[in-house]
């Protein structure tokens, strides 16, 4: 051994400062229970340096550990042997030590180290780092004996970057065998922030999460990226590598992978590393092999960064650094092979179905017609509702005009994508100029269907009026269609739901919901069928049974969560209706929880006229009962830019009623009331209830509820019952029961005005018996201005009022409470304000507040308009009537200097 190597026996020098991992020393601690530990990973995920750091926690333990790293030399046996026998000697004894002849045979050879080790009294554990170098013939047989003949109190703990074969199975079964992979030495998070904290560049939490995610913990990414930083990378540069610079990882990759790999091997990696996953098929495919099974199980055992998807096997992926960096590669090598290659993968998965992985292929090999075609077999338009539109703009993306203008299922794709980026008025353009052409143009039968399809989509979109004509006739399209065809079956049953929905045809709305969904189901479509679980979720809100939609739409998050994530489109959709039904349910502060980030989310993304008009009502209704009444205008006049940049005519319309209710509702005076339903025109809005078809029925609904609350608090009685009347038709022809608890609430007012009360009565408790076992309470706070008389006369019954009864009057009246409390609440008013308001309700004159409080007339004046704008009024009469309704009118005494003056005068 005169040529021996000292740092072989033990951890290399340069490791310096490691992160200290405790939790994976833990786990290595039982390899003092077992009998072989194998720690087994690809280059760079710190196998070295945590043996490293548990040879030296034995140490600190008294249990001896002898190391030794191995070359490539190592993999003749007779130097293998000189080296186990130096290293378990260690340097006290290797001078007595007697010589190992040259030309010892093996089994002589096994003896000596065996009988070496039995020389040991402790615990001894024998650390072999870079198993993968020793390959040489007859160095696995070796080991194997060796630790099968070896006393027991030694332990085996190998490193390698392959998986030797070594007899782990046998051992396995005796439960001899402590196995720690590359998932279990990748960094965690914590580990992860301690080492780029290192690099005295604070990263934000989520900073480091990304980087985290997009190196999966490997261990030399994350340093390379800590040594990026202390270079003064930039910030989201240095995220989007994550892995340090190009430059530091493609060296570490090309000399301590790719170049340590034969040939045959180099090439197949290279070849393969363009694709996400891998199968055996793949890999004939690309490599023109017949064995790409094997050969993926020979990968896997090489260290190579693939690892299998399953336990099943059936499917590969490689670190997706690695791919990255072959990848960029190979292109750069060879670009004709790189385009070569690409373009057969996209073929593979074209053929197969695997649009969305043909189109990842179909594009860098640059082949636009074939990415055309590609799209077109797949359908175009179709990939939407099947939940790729993300795949179909990518591609469209790459083609130019004139490429898609030659194929109709690309144009309707085009149109159909500006319907989903809110681009309706450039959809409605395109589609119209396409659809001229198809008139002139010899179109078969299917694809005239689609072009109809995706115009009556559009249309949906628009929110353009239907009559019950054309739902009539959308039904009889539908016997004429293909069974198989579920897509377009799927599509115009929810078209024609949708429509029935919104004319009030709540029982004709849900069978066709219900059929579409079986048809999206029926090709696999889950995003398509969540849209008919909103649909139905609206349609049970609007039959009065918000239980059943809440528990629609919590189902509907799950799947949303676990299958698109929690800040999707479609998740932030869901949070809107959810947040409607909670909100009715006096769950404001869970509401508006679920709406603060849906609501920004969906005004910069996809959404139509439902789901805008609940997440901005639902939000204004909230702040305005809890006193936030200008954050509640903002957020109408929010709802109204929406409503034009999108051409949403029934949303402005109903932007519009909705601040005649706010005016309504949290009682600000009648005239205020009064101007902005004239300036909405909310008799012409609401005498469209009186047509067959509408062009807008919910707009038409509310509408004639604003108008029938109007006509009751200016003594309109007779004609507002009128009016009730005919909506209570209406609500109980189409099972409205939603509607019906805000008619019999005003109906009830009503008829007590009219000196009806047993009427009255009868109507409050219908509509306490359809919102009490659903909990329906925020109508009857909202409408508390006609409530309280009838809540007053219902627990007044006493006896006669059964328990569950009871408990929601008490829950109502406690609602009520809360709601007005949260209006009156401090802070409305400012000091100066409150002291105008309470000399004004004195019946003072402005020139006689300003004298008495010593301010100039001037001033008095704007406080008064300041006042009037909060409590939303115009004339001083109804600001001293509307704050003496909701106790806004401050104490005497809250200004002692200045009220005393006040009172004397007024006493005079």
């Amino acid at each position: 051994m005169e040529d021996v190597i000292a740092a072989k026996f033990g951890p290399p020098v340069w490791m310096g400062d490691q992160i200290r991992r405790d939790p994976l020393l833990d786990r290595l601690d039982a390899a003092l229970m077992h009998r072989l530990t194998l720690v087994q990973a690809p280059a760079g995920y710190g196998k070295t340096s945590i043996l490293a750091q548990w040879r030296g926690r034995l140490a600190q333990r008294s249990v001896r550990a002898v190391w030794l790293a191995l070359e490539r030399d190592d993999c003749d046996l007779k130097r293998l042997v000189r080296y186990l026998l130096r290293a378990v000697r260690g340097e006290g004894g290797a001078a007595d030590a007697p010589a190992l002849a040259a030309d010892l045979p093996p089994r002589a050879a096994l003896s000596a180290v065996v009988n070496e080790l039995a020389g040991e009294e402790g615990p001894l554990v024998l650390i072999l780092d870079d198993l993968h170098h020793a390959q040489g013939e007859g160095v696995a047989d070796f080991l194997q004996a060796l630790i099968r003949l070896a006393p027991p109190n030694c332990h085996f703990v190998l490193a390698s970057r392959d998986y030797p074969r070594l007899g782990q199975s046998v051992l396995a079964a005796e439960e001899q065998l402590l196995e720690i992979t590359a998932h279990d030495l990748r960094f965690s998070l914590r580990e992860a922030e301690s080492l780029l904290a290192r690099a005295g560049r604070p990263l934000a939490a989520d900073d480091v999460d990304r980087i985290l995610h997009r190196t999966e913990g490997w261990p030399i990414a994350l340093q390379l990226t800590s040594l990026s930083l202390k270079r003064g990378i930039g910030q989201e540069r240095l995220i989007a590598q994550s892995g340090g610079s190009g430059t530091d990882l493609a060296r570490y990759l090309s000399e301590q992978v790719l170049m340590a790999l034969p040939d045959e091997v180099r090439e197949v990696v290279i070849r393969t590393a363009l694709l996400d996953r891998l199968t055996g098929d793949l890999v004939n495919l690309l490599c023109d092999r017949h064995d790409g099974w094997l050969v993926l199980e020979r990968l896997e055992q090489q260290g190579v960064f693939l690892t299998s998807m399953g336990p099943d096997r059936r499917e590969y992926r490689y670190h997706q650094l690695f791919a990255e960096y072959l990848r960029d590669r190979l292109e750069r090598s060879d670009g004709r092979l790189f385009a070569a290659l690409q373009s057969r993968a996209a073929d593979w998965f074209s053929q197969r179905g695997q649009v969305a992985e043909a189109v990842a292929h179909a594009i860098p090999a640059g082949d636009d017609t074939r990415l055309a075609e590609i799209l077109e077999e797949a359908g175009g338009w179709r990939l939407i509702p099947l939940g790729l539109q993300g795949v179909l703009e990518r591609g469209l993306a790459r083609l130019s005009g004139a490429l898609v203008h030659t194929r109709p299922r690309l144009v309707l794709a085009h149109v159909y994508l500006l319907m989903k980026q809110g681009e309706l008025g450039a959809a409605r353009v395109a589609f119209d100029a396409f659809a001229q052409r198809a008139d002139e143009t010899a179109l078969s039968a299917d694809l005239r269907t689609e072009i109809r399809v995706v115009g009556d989509t559009l249309t949906d979109y628009e929110n353009q009026p239907v009559t019950f004509d054309d739902l009539l006739a959308r039904e009889a399209l539908l016997r004429k269609l293909p069974a198989n065809d579920h897509l377009i079956l799927a599509n115009i049953n929810e078209t024609l739901a949708a429509k029935y929905f919104e004319g009030g045809w709540l029982e004709r709305a849900l069978q066709p919901t219900l059929t579409a969904r079986e048809h999206y189901r029926a090709f696999g479509s889950l995003y398509s069928d969540i849209f008919t679980r909103f649909l139905e979720a609206r349609i049970k809100r609007a039959q009065g049974r918000l239980k059943e939609a809440e528990a629609i739409l919590k189902a509907a998050r799950q799947d949303i969560v676990e299958n698109f994530g929690d800040h999707s489109d479609l998740a932030a959709n869901c949070n809107a209706f959810l947040a409607e039904l909670l909100y009715e349910q006096d769950r404001v502060s869970e509401a508006r929880e679920l709406l603060a980030w849906a609501l920004p989310h969906m005004e910069q993304s996809d959404g139509w006229v439902d789901v805008y008009a609940v997440a901005y009502f639902t939000e204004a209704r909230a702040l305005a009962g809890d006193g936030a009444f200008d954050e509640a205008w903002n957020t109408i006049a929010r709802a109204r830019r929406t409503a034009a940049r999108r051409r949403l005519r029934q949303l402005e319309l109903l932007a519009d009623i909705s601040e005649v209710e706010l005016h309504l509702i949290h009682g600000t005076g009648l005239d205020a009331a009064a101007m902005a339903a004239e300036a909405a025109g909310i008799d012409a809005l609401a005498d469209m209830m009186m047509a067959d078809s509408p062009f807008y029925r919910p707009v038409a609904v509310a509408a004639s509820l604003c108008r029938v609350k109007l006509r009751l608090l200016d003594g309109a009685t007779g004609a507002a019952m009128a009016e009730l009347a005919r909506l209570r038709t209406w609500a109980d022809q189409r099972g409205a029961g939603r509607l019906l608890i805000d008619v019999n609430i005003l109906a009830a007012f009503g008829h007590r005005a009219t000196g009806s009360p047993e009427e009255a009565r009868t109507c409050f408790d219908e509509a306490v018996g359809i919102a009490m076992f659903q909990n329906i309470v925020r109508p009857f706070v909202e409408a508390r201005r006609f409530v309280q008389a009838g809540l007053d006369a219902a627990m007044a019954d006493g006896a006669e009022v059964d328990r569950f009864r009871g408990q929601f009057l008490k829950s109502l009246a406690k609602s009520l409470a809360a709601c007005r409390n949260n209006i009156t609440a401090p802070g409305l008013f400012n000091e100066a304000e409150a002291e105008v308001l309470f000399l004004l309700c004195q019946g003072h004159s402005n020139k006689e507040i300003a004298r008495l409080i010593g301010m100039s007339p001037d001033t008095v004046k704007y406080r008064l308009k300041s006042l009037f704008r909060k409590i939303g009024v115009s004339k001083r009469r109804d600001a001293v009537r509307v704050s003496a309704e909701r106790g806004l009118i401050p104490t005497r005494g809250a200004w002692p200097a200045r009220n005393a003056v006040a009172e004397e005068a007024h006493s005079d």
